[in-house]
C-alpha cells in the first residue's frame, strides 16, 4: 500500500514537473514575444523619429530656401536673383542722369556724400551739381573732385551765376554804344573767373546756372540781362552747353538768345532748367531745338497738372529730368520734405506714364539726351 501510495506521489510530482516545465515554456514564450515586440516596437520608433527628422530637415530647408529667394534675403544670402526685366530691381538698374542738384545748399552738405551714394545705390549715375555763383562753382568742384577720385565718376558741374546773384556780376566797361569792352583798370571779371574754371577743370562740362527770373526780382532785370548775355557769348566761345533758368520772363530770355545766336551764328545746347511754364512757351523753346528738363513738380497734385496735360507734347528725345535738389520736393525724407538726386527716379516714372511708354525707355532716351 506504501508502495503504491509512493507511485502516486511520484506521478502527481512528476505531473506537477510537467506542469511546471510547461509553465516555464510559455512564460518564456510570452516572455520573447514580449521582449520581441518591445525591440519591434523600439525599431519602429526609431525609424518613426529619424523619418520624422528628416521631415523636418526637409520641410526647414524647403522654407529657408523660399525665403532665401525672396529679395532682400537673396541679396543677404549673396544668391543672385532670377532675371526679371519688369522687377524693381530691374528698373532700379536703369541709368539716369540727374542734370540737376544745388549739393553746397545747406540741406544737403552736411550729409552730402550719402545724398549721392543713395542716388547711385538706384541708378542715378551721372549728377550734375549747379553753379549759382563763382562761390558754389569752386565748392561744386572740390567736392566733385574729392567724390570722383576715390568712389567713381559720377559727378560733374556747371559754371555760372545764378539771375538772383546777377548783381554781383563784375563787367567789362560798357562803351556809349552798348557793346561791352573790358577796360585796362578794370579788375579780373567774374567771365575771367567763369573761363578759368571751365578750361582747367574736367569735371566743369557746362555755363549756368544762368538766365532771367522776373518772379522774385533779387537783382535788378538789366543786371540780370547783362549777366546772362555775357555768360551766354561765354558759351559761344567755348562750345559748352548752356544750363538755363527762367521764370516769368520768356520773351527776354528768348530775345537775348536770339540776339547772341545771331552774333556767333549759333548756340551750343541749351537746356531750360526746371521748366514750369505753359504749352505755347515749351513749343518755342521746341522750335529752336533746345531740351526742357522736368523736376519733381510734375509729381504734384495740383501744382504738376499743367505739367502732366503738356508733357505728351515734348518729343522724349527733347526731355531731360532732374530734380533741383534740394528744392521740387515731392517725397518725405527723414530729413524733411526736401528732394534729393534719388528722387529722379520718380521723375522718370511720371514722365512714362505721362507718355505711355515704359520706364525703361524714358531712362535710356534721357540717359542719351543728358550724355
Amino acid at each position: 500500500m506504501l508502495s503504491q501510495t509512493k507511485k502516486q506521489q511520484n506521478h502527481r510530482l512528476s505531473t506537477l514537473q510537467s506542469l511546471y516545465i510547461s509553465f516555464l515554456l510559455f512564460i518564456l514564450t510570452k516572455t520573447r514575444t514580449s521582449f520581441s515586440f518591445l525591440h519591434t516596437t523600439s525599431t519602429h520608433h526609431r525609424h518613426y523619429h529619424r523619418r520624422r527628422h528628416h521631415h523636418h530637415i526637409a520641410v526647414k530647408n524647403s522654407i529657408t530656401s523660399r525665403l532665401i529667394s525672396t529679395p532682400r534675403l537673396r541679396k543677404m544670402s549673396s544668391i543672385p536673383p532670377p532675371s526679371d526685366s519688369h522687377s524693381k530691381e530691374s528698373k532700379q538698374q536703369c541709368k539716369l542722369v540727374d542734370i540737376g542738384i544745388n549739393l553746397t545748399h545747406r540741406a544737403l552738405i552736411k550729409h552730402w556724400q550719402e545724398v549721392i551714394q543713395r542716388a547711385i545705390n538706384v541708378g542715378v549715375t551721372k549728377i550734375l551739381l549747379t553753379g549759382t555763383s563763382l562761390k558754389s562753382s569752386h565748392q561744386n568742384l572740390k567736392l566733385a573732385h574729392e567724390w570722383n577720385t576715390k568712389q567713381g565718376t559720377n559727378l560733374f558741374c556747371t559754371v555760372g551765376v545764378h539771375p538772383h546773384d546777377a548783381k554781383h556780376f563784375v563787367t567789362p566797361a560798357t562803351t556809349t554804344d552798348g557793346n561791352f569792352k573790358k577796360d585796362e583798370t578794370d579788375a579780373r571779371t567774374t567771365i575771367d573767373e567763369m573761363k578759368d574754371l571751365l578750361q582747367n577743370n574736367p569735371f566743369a562740362i557746362a555755363v549756368g546756372e544762368c538766365g532771367l527770373d522776373y518772379n522774385r526780382n533779387f537783382s535788378t532785370r538789366t543786371d540780370q540781362i547783362t549777366a546772362f548775355t555775357e555768360q551766354v557769348r561765354l558759351a559761344c566761345e567755348l562750345q559748352m552747353p548752356l544750363f538755363i533758368h527762367e521764370r516769368e520772363a520768356h520773351e527776354n530770355l528768348v530775345q537775348v538768345l536770339d540776339k547772341v545766336e545771331d552774333e556767333f551764328g549759333k548756340l551750343p545746347p541749351v537746356v531750360i532748367h526746371c521748366f514750369t511754364g505753359n504749352l505755347n512757351e515749351a513749343q518755342v523753346y521746341l522750335s529752336k531745338g533746345y531740351y526742357i528738363g522736368f523736376t519733381g513738380t510734375i509729381c504734384k497734385k495740383e501744382r504738376g497738372a499743367h505739367l502732366r496735360e503738356l508733357l505728351p507734347h515734348v518729343p522724349l528725345d527733347k526731355i531731360m529730368v532732374e530734380t533741383d535738389a534740394p528744392f521740387m520736393g515731392f517725397q518725405k525724407t527723414k530729413y524733411g520734405r526736401f528732394s534729393e538726386p534719388a528722387h529722379v527716379v520718380g521723375v522718370a516714372e511720371e514722365i512714362s506714364k505721362c507718355h505711355g511708354i515704359s520706364f525703361e525707355e524714358v531712362c535710356k532716351q534721357t540717359t542719351k539726351n543728358a550724355l
